[in-house]
């Protein structure tokens, strides 16, 4: 899953999806030389933000000493155009980021650091060539300005690094298994191109003598004679990091705050320096005051600037609301929510005096949210950064904070400080505050269920903004949404309905690197893979009976096939997975044979079912079967190929779970469906159905039983994964998915430890409050599970009242409705994180696999099917289909179902857990 920087790139194209950085709109910022005809004898090559210049004639050199040139946005096209002649003259191919606006985004605050102030990289072809164009751009670029590249060895009074790596995309895995950048070593074997935020060299790498004085010049740097050392990096940001720190000779405990000259630009354009000056001059003129920390003072040591001020002793908010949050940390009962509120109150009255007594001085704050606040032991506020602190009537430095508690554009002062307590006071009640960056109104749909649930007045809390009276008179669309999911039962088909409308209404089959708009993880898999790309996608539309336009079956196919086949991926990450899902919607023959490409590369070392050797084999079972909807024994057309390539794989991750070393094999760190041996133990749990061999059904109880061992039950009775310090029950890595396992476990065999956690977990999934709405982790996958698992199936209260509280998380786009994926920052169509995943469980939920799948009431003791599971001559499902078509969408009505809306044997023997698994994982 992307870090925070990633997902901040990932955010600058697009308001409502995450996308490419490429897709940037800044035509009209384009530096000459991207758009005007390249140099004769020169090719132009565009990728991303970058636009790449190669001569005519040759490629680049496969490694070697690189040139950066960093620049600031007032000089940039000066600097370019004079790198470009000196890489002209000497034939070195090059690139540059293609615009203004490209340089100002990557010079962000919250850009990666790794490569943060790189403007244009150059490629010399040899040592040679690299010294020479060295010397020659380095007096060109004398006394330009540009930030620091911290991988960097920087070289005289210029903005000139170097370093040595890789020159073109070669791929290997790395320590932990993850696929990396790479360099050939000079055994001829590819190792990691190490690419962190310290100069480093290869170690059988000489460094030239001509960069020897640079390394001198670094080192002393780096000895200033400073008077404090550092304890311990609090945070790291392109802007510079916050550290711990004591003084060399009297020990005082202090906070350090790094500002890099030119790092770090804001919408303003204001860089890291400029704002710590300005948090300087404002903690000196707040002066006294109990809430903010006592200013020791600025010094520069070689370019970087310290603001010196005290450390306050004590938690920040968001941490104080993660250790106490009574929908979490509580069974709900008015007294606990009494308790928290009081709290809740107690803190929003501090703050409001810390902002008054700031205000008193002639400043805003400007950056108020849970992170910057401080809760001292004794419960005293205090707030911390004030890069954004200036006079109450500044209207030209803007106003920051965190996604969703930033008041609309143009309040200014005291309002916008005052908008920014009640967002905090609301995320004290609902850490969600995201959904409002989405939409405003989301805002007051949370105000509103806090108020109920909490059972606060209309006077409690801070008084509401002026700023939010647009939101007010524009909130027709929340209340739309909340009547879908209100009432005894939710509105089944409407929410199915819309949910379509909004995955077909993002749909682009005129790109080629996604059909749909997903997780940033679609941008680096290809697009067509299950988790993150058009095949969950495309399964998700299909098994809900949606329309799947034979356009987009197309795009798949043909985007699968430009899958590079020596890093093929597993079943939700790859070809597999891919290959298995042509495969239902119609392409056997092209399914299998992505499969087969893939199987030609080396296996994986992990074992689970997300990218692992497990995923792989069942995908191998997937295909092994035959098309369901044909009739005739159900092992007539069995590939017994794959059946025994599945089995050699079950059997190898059965010794690894009995304690042997199997070559090649690592066992998962933590437990779950998609991260764990809930995976392993799935399969063998299929081989068992297809063969009846109890080798396989004592195997699967082996690996449920380590499983089991990661498990622990918390003070509220729930069951939940141990990782360390952090406790799990998403489907993905957590006792949810575990459990549903499990539950198709004990509908073969007893186990009355196995049976015992299950109401534990069961509990844990109908949580109140989940914070994301996706499948793999967030409630669409977790109310699945509980209405599987449930005694009461899909109509248990918890479940219907879980349902419901996606209000909290839809976003309504006129008859659409959108889903915000990971992170909350960008809505998502795909299976893992977005709208795609929630389709496929409210299908579950309202009893749309009845019939349709025929699932598990319908296979026999040995295994087979019964004729529940054929398919009538119009392509539709048997008599026992429940799938009732609403003509005017295409979508799925709810059907007919046990009760209101009971999924297949819900809380009957597993039966549930298994039609919920062959959702989730294909079947």
């Amino acid at each position: 899953m992307p870090g925070l920087h990633q997902t901040q790139l990932y955010c600058l194209a697009d308001r409502t999806y995450y996308e490419t950085p490429a897709r940037l709109r800044d035509a009209d910022a384009r530096y000459p030389l991207d758009s005007d005809p390249p140099p004769e004898g020169w090719r132009r090559i565009a990728g991303g933000l970058w636009t790449s210049l190669l001569p005519e004639n040759g490629e680049p050199a496969g490694q070697g000493w690189k040139i950066h040139v960093s620049t600031v946005p007032e000089e940039a096209e000066r600097t370019l155009a004079d790198t470009a002649a000196v890489c002209r003259a000497h034939g070195v191919p090059f690139k540059f980021l293609r615009s203004e606006r490209a340089l100002l985004l990557m010079s962000g605050k919250y850009m990666a650091r790794t490569g943060a102030g790189k403007f244009i990289t150059l490629y010399p072809p040899d040592e040679t060539v690299f010294l020479r164009v060295l010397d020659e751009l380095t007096r060109a670029l004398t006394g330009r300005r540009g930030p620091y590249i911290l991988s960097d060895l920087r070289i005289g009074d210029a903005p000139v690094y170097v370093r040595y790596g890789a020159f073109v995309s070669r791929w290997c895995l790395d320590e932990h298994g993850e696929r990396v950048l790479a360099l050939r070593h000079p055994s001829g074997e590819l190792v990691p191109d190490e690419r962190g935020v310290v100069f480093r060299v290869p170690p059988w790498v000489t460094v030239p003598d001509a960069l020897r004085p640079h390394l001198a010049a670094r080192a002393a740097a780096a000895d200033a004679g400073f008077p404090y050392v550092v304890s311990k990096a609090l945070q790291f940001s392109n802007a510079g990091g916050i550290y711990l720190a004591r003084h060399r000779e009297t020990g005082h405990r202090v906070v350090l705050r790094e500002a890099r000259p030119h790092s770090g630009l804001d919408e303003a354009g204001d860089d890291a320096v400029t704002r710590l000056h300005r948090e300087h001059r404002a903690l000196t003129a707040l002066a006294g005051l109990d809430c903010v920390p006592e200013v020791y003072g600025v010094r520069t040591v070689w370019e970087h600037h310290f603001l010196i001020e005290e450390h306050i002793e004590g938690t920040t908010l968001l941490e104080e609301i993660v250790g106490r949050f009574a929908l979490l940390h509580t069974s709900g009962t008015d007294a606990e929510l009494a308790l928290y509120t009081d709290w809740v109150a107690s803190v929003t009255e501090r703050l409001t005096e810390a902002l008054a007594a700031v205000h008193a001085r002639g400043l805003r704050f400007g950056d108020l949210h849970p992170s910057n606040i401080i809760i001292r032991p004794d419960g005293r506020v205090a707030l911390i950064d004030f890069e954004y602190a200036t006079d109450l009537d500044d209207r030209d430095t803007p106003v920051a904070g965190a996604p969703g508690l930033q008041p609309p554009p143009g309040t200014a002062g005291a309002e916008a400080d005052d908008y920014a307590l009640w967002a905090t006071w609301l995320y004290m009640l609902m850490p969600i505050m995201e959904m409002a960056g989405h939409d405003r109104a989301k805002a007051l749909t949370l105000e509103r269920w806090a108020r109920r649930r909490y059972g606060l007045d209309a006077g409690a809390g801070p008084r509401r903004p002026a700023a939010l009276r647009a939101a007010e008179s524009a909130a027709g669309h929340e209340e739309e949404t909340a009547a879908l999911l209100d009432g005894p039962e939710p509105d089944w088909a409407g929410l199915r309905d819309r949910l379509v409308r909004g995955i077909h209404a993002g749909a682009t089959p005129e790109r080629t690197d996604r059909l749909f708009p997903g997780d940033p993880e679609v941008f680096s898999t290809g697009g067509s893979d299950v988790a993150h790309g058009a095949a969950g996608v495309l399964l998700a539309l299909h098994r809900t009976g949606a329309p799947v336009p034979p356009a987009w079956t197309d795009w798949l196919a043909d985007t699968a096939r430009r899958r590079d086949p020596a890093a093929p991926g597993g079943l939700y990450g790859g070809l597999p997975g891919t290959a298995v899902v042509l495969s239902a919607l119609g392409r056997r023959e092209e399914g299998r044979e992505l499969y087969e490409r893939s199987a030609a590369a080396p296996p994986p070392a992990s074992t689970d079912l997300l990218s692992g050797r497990a995923g792989i084999a069942l995908a191998a079972l997937r295909l092994a079967r035959p098309d369901r909807a044909e009739d005739g024994p159900p092992d007539a057309k069995i590939d017994h190929d794959l059946l025994d390539a599945a089995a050699r794989t079950a059997h190898d991750l059965d010794r690894l779970v009995r304690g042997a070393s199997v070559p090649g094999l690592r066992a998962p760190a933590s437990a779950g469906l998609l991260r764990g041996l809930s995976g392993a133990a799935l399969l063998h749990l299929e081989l068992h159905a297809l063969t009846g061999d109890d080798q396989f059904l004592a195997a699967a109880g082996r690996a449920l039983e380590a499983e089991a061992a990661h498990c622990v039950t918390m003070p509220d009775g729930t069951v939940q994964v141990k990782d360390g310090r952090r406790h799990y029950l998403y489907l993905d890595q957590g006792s949810g998915g575990f459990a549903l396992v499990a539950g198709a476990y004990l509908a073969r065999r007893a186990d009355p430890g196995l049976a015992a956690l299950l109401p534990g977990v069961v509990r844990g999934c109908s949580f109140e409050f989940v914070r994301e709405p996706g499948l793999f982790t967030g409630r669409a996958g977790l109310v699945a599970a509980a209405g599987a698992l449930s005694p009461d199936g899909c109509t248990a209260p918890g479940v219907l009242a879980s349902v419901r509280n996606l209000s909290w998380h839809l976003v309504a786009d006129e008859d659409r409705l959108l889903v915000p994926g990971a992170g909350l920052m960008r809505c998502s169509a795909d299976l893992a994180t977005g709208a795609a995943g929630l389709l496929l469980s409210l299908h579950f939920l309202s009893g749309g696999t009845e019939g349709a799948r025929g699932v598990d009431r319908a296979r026999d003791a040995d295994g087979t099917r019964g004729s529940d599971g054929t398919r009538g001559s119009d392509g539709t499902r048997g008599s026992g289909g429940a799938r009732g078509a609403d003509k005017a969408s295409g979508v799925p009505g709810p059907g007919k179902t046990r009760g209101a809306g009971r999924a297949p044997g819900a809380g009957e023997g597993g039966g549930g857990a298994t039609a919920l698994l062959e959702l989730l994982t294909l079947g």
